[in-house]
């Protein structure tokens, strides 16, 4: 039954899947799934396997405590009632004759809370009565089905809110003006980045606890999914020019290429030799300096320039990179041996949307590169001729310096003391993710839903440390941060929000927070956080 329940992360297919499992597993004549509507305190049925009257059983509702399922629900607590006809609190299906029957009822739960209600029926003068047995391997199947309804709810957020983020790509590339592209990337950033934080911060703290393997492999996946979502974002943010969140660190370049020179072997390397030809890339690798820069952005670079020297030797050919120090800095450059470029294309090579694939190109990957290296301070040129391939040349200003608090100890955020912490948002989903990963590092949090609802709880209980929203209505996160430090001027304030990226840490400083944590936030990002909040609250301490 458990294999046959994480088979799918398909809501309605887990339901039916319960149904059908829980009645052929406990021998009854009908079961019925019932979850609490969202919206109403209401039973609703979504799924049942029974012999007869299936429209009626779907069409049924029932209030909280109505009926002996809507008690169940109310009690959290699982009931036998072998002669319902004889139960007061028993109630007939409209449309169905009187029958004598048994009841075995089991709540749902998640986060400790009845989501619904699993019941079963059999029926006639010669049922057999349910016993205690049934009811602890009906418990035991439920705690199993509410872990699957929980997954494949969690799975349907990822996947809309996935769609959602290509379905906008799809709208960007679509679009030729890039001063639109820049209005509407910020508000959709700010947006998806709130969904994603929801899904990616709960994913994983369940991954923390869950232990069966195929679950854990299912959650990963989700997990996955949120962090494509994010770099979904992060890559309209680059094309618009939106990021200025610049958490540079000292970069071997070298170390870069040759990532990236792994990263792409299968298609150069397995994919040419299905395609009968030979791609082959040499590295002459001379370069000593490092240079100040996000290596993940710069590996994502690098990856676009191999990729596109690829499709321009669809008969094979050689990549050669090179890299070597030159005056301040470093320079890093990309030859292949292709079809090459006239001059017309070489002056639209970086322009957004434009492409020369017409069937799987969208003319950003070299307009998104041309950002990143902007970003980096660096410089980005090409030189080609037609049939004698193309040039791509990397200039980087080098810079050993370290950015000041971007290395996190290995223990993260664990051997702090314990802090009070006061969260505010209103986003409900992001509010109780990121109180359940602070509580999970052993600190007292209290919540508040907005930034109003915020200043309140901080005028109650006034907390070591502030992690608020920005975007809020009404009262937003630049209040709070301003109205917390006028009457605790030491109290750190965290500013976590979707907008994290296209805010520059000076003017945040000068606004009354003390860190930024851009949405969606890992579990790592929380630590950092509270590593660099602890150092704040022991210096002061100290002085």
């Amino acid at each position: 039954m458990s294999q046959a329940m994480v088979s799918s992360l398909e809501v309605d297919t887990i339901l039916s899947t319960i149904a059908q499992q829980v009645r052929k597993v406990i021998q009854v004549d009908e079961c019925t799934v019932f979850l609490i509507d969202e919206n109403e305190p209401l039973l609703r049925p979504v799924a049942c396997d029974v012999q007869s009257y299936r429209e009626e059983v779907m069409a049924l509702r029932l209030r909280m405590g109505e009926g002996i399922t809507g008690g169940v629900a109310s009690s959290g607590h699982g009931e036998i009632v072998n002669r319902a006809e004889d139960d007061p609190r028993a109630l007939d299906v409209p449309g169905t004759p009187e029958e004598q029957s048994s009841l075995l009822c089991v709540p749902l739960f998640a986060r400790d809370r009845v989501i619904g209600v699993i019941t079963l029926v059999r029926i006639g003068p010669d049922r057999r009565f349910f016993v205690e047995g049934d009811l602890e391997l009906a418990t035991l199947f439920a705690a199993q089905c509410s872990a699957a309804i929980s997954n494949g709810r969690m799975y349907e957020q990822v996947k809309v809110a996935y769609d959602e983020l290509r379905a906008t790509q799809n709208q960007l590339v679509q679009s030729a003006k890039l001063n639109a592209l820049g209005e509407m990337a910020g508000g959709v950033a700010h947006d998806f980045n709130n969904i994603l934080a929801a899904i990616l911060g709960r994913t994983q703290l369940i991954l923390r606890v869950a232990e069966n393997g195929e679950i854990r492999r299912q959650l990963q996946v989700i997990e996955q999914a949120a962090l494509d979502g994010a770099s979904t974002v992060r890559r309209v943010q680059e094309f618009t020019r939106l990021r200025q969140d610049e958490q540079f660190e000292p970069i071997d370049l070298a170390q870069v290429i040759r990532d990236v020179v792994e990263f792409t072997r299968p298609a150069w390397q397995t994919n040419a030799k299905k395609r009968g030809v030979t791609v082959e890339i040499r590295e002459f690798l001379q370069a000593t300096r490092p240079v100040a820069g996000n290596g993940s952005e710069l590996r994502e670079v690098l990856t676009n320039l191999v990729l596109n020297a690829l499709d321009a030797m669809p008969w094979g050919g050689l990549i050669l990179i090179t890299s070597g120090d030159e005056d301040a800095g470093v320079v890093v450059r990309v030859r292949d041996t292709g079809v090459g470029m006239d001059a017309e294309t070489q002056a639209r090579v970086f322009d957004p949307f434009f492409t020369t694939k017409p069937v799987k190109g969208t003319g950003l990957g070299l307009s998104v590169a041309y950002g990143i290296v902007t970003r980096h301070h660096g410089t980005i040129t090409v030189e080609s001729q037609p049939g004698l391939g193309t040039e791509f040349v990397l200039r980087f200003p080098s810079s050993p310096i370290l950015a000041a608090g971007s290395a996190v100890t290995d223990e993260g955020s664990h051997g702090l003391p314990a802090m009070s912490i006061l969260v505010v948002d209103d986003e409900e989903p992001v509010l109780v993710v990121m109180a359940d990963m602070l509580r999970d590092r052993g600190h007292q949090v209290r919540l508040a839903l907005g930034g109003e609802a915020g200043l309140a709880e901080f005028q109650r209980f006034p907390p070591q440390v502030v992690f608020s929203d920005l975007g809020m209505p009404e009262v937003n996160g630049w209040d709070v941060a301003r109205r917390v430090k006028a009457q605790a001027p030491e109290t750190p304030i965290v500013l976590v929000t979707g907008w994290g990226s296209q805010l520059e840490e000076g003017i945040a400083q000068a606004r009354g927070v003390d860190l930024i944590i851009a949405k969606p936030f890992s579990m790592e990002d929380v630590d950092r956080a509270l590593h660099q909040v602890g150092e704040m609250i022991a210096r002061r301490a100290r002085a």
